[in-house]
């Protein structure tokens, strides 16, 4: 299979430039815990892609906590500046990384692409022999609604399809569990909203709000161990 084929079935009209520097700037609890979580299952020495960069908001926090630069991938080419003139490598197709990885994380990227399976086989074939992959997607189909369809999700992920799919493509799954346990309750409603619940994403003071006073605790709910049961999220950690 042709390696940039993903890039064909995929989605890469996300979000607006400022929409997403306006996003970073209110979702900075949920985006250092996200970091936290992911980073976790590296070592601070490992060398690191970021798969879908976006305006390179994780690969920021990274270099922060962990004292050394991902690589990043990104397809679209307003966000891709925007990661270049951060400082960070970004290339705009897998075609061009001709080096392996000691490990891959990825965020809110692979519901966005059609042929999944076929994406993770070849991050397959850029991660070194017993190296991670972590990836943080949507969870639960029961919340896909006319929003996901708006951003170009194909599906949301339950734990049994993205582990099932990460074995398919040669990894074994290491670890499973969902995030953001009150904002799965939070999706519900706004699916229910329907349209009107576009406003209430993406008006930034409202995000900031959760952000600040809701995420926390639903982060703390979250470790009492209801991650392991239900999340508006899903994190899968597989190595190869």
């Amino acid at each position: 299979m042709n390696i940039s084929t993903f890039q064909n079935n995929s989605n890469n009209n996300y979000a607006g430039l400022q929409e997403l520097l306006a996003i970073e700037s209110a979702l900075t609890n949920y985006n250092a815990n996200l970091v936290n979580y992911l980073s976790s299952f590296f070592k601070a020495s490992d060398s690191i892609l970021d798969f879908g960069a976006g305006i390179g908001t994780l690969a920021t926090l990274w270099e922060a906590k962990m004292g050394n630069k991902p690589e990043c991938l990104e397809i679209d080419p307003a966000l891709r500046s925007a990661v270049l003139e951060r400082g960070f490598v970004c290339s705009d197709s897998l075609d061009q990384l001709d080096r392996l990885f000691d490990g891959i994380y990825t965020s809110n990227v692979l519901e966005h692409i059609q042929d999944d399976v076929s994406t993770l086989r070849i991050l397959h074939t850029k991660i070194a022999p017993g190296g991670y992959i972590a990836v943080y997607v949507p969870a639960f189909m029961c919340l896909y609604s006319s929003m996901d369809a708006a951003v170009g999700h194909y599906r949301r992920y339950s734990k049994r399809v993205l582990c099932d799919k990460l074995s398919q493509a040669g990894f074994k799954v290491h670890h499973s569990s969902y995030a953001d346990s009150i904002g799965f309750f939070v999706w519900m409603i706004l699916k229910f909203k329907g349209p009107k619940a576009k406003s209430s994403l993406s008006n930034i003071k409202a995000l900031a709000k959760y952000d600040r006073y809701i995420y926390p605790l639903s982060n703390l709910i979250d470790q009492l161990g209801f991650k392991f049961l239900f999340g508006k999220n899903l994190l899968v950690v597989a190595q190869k």
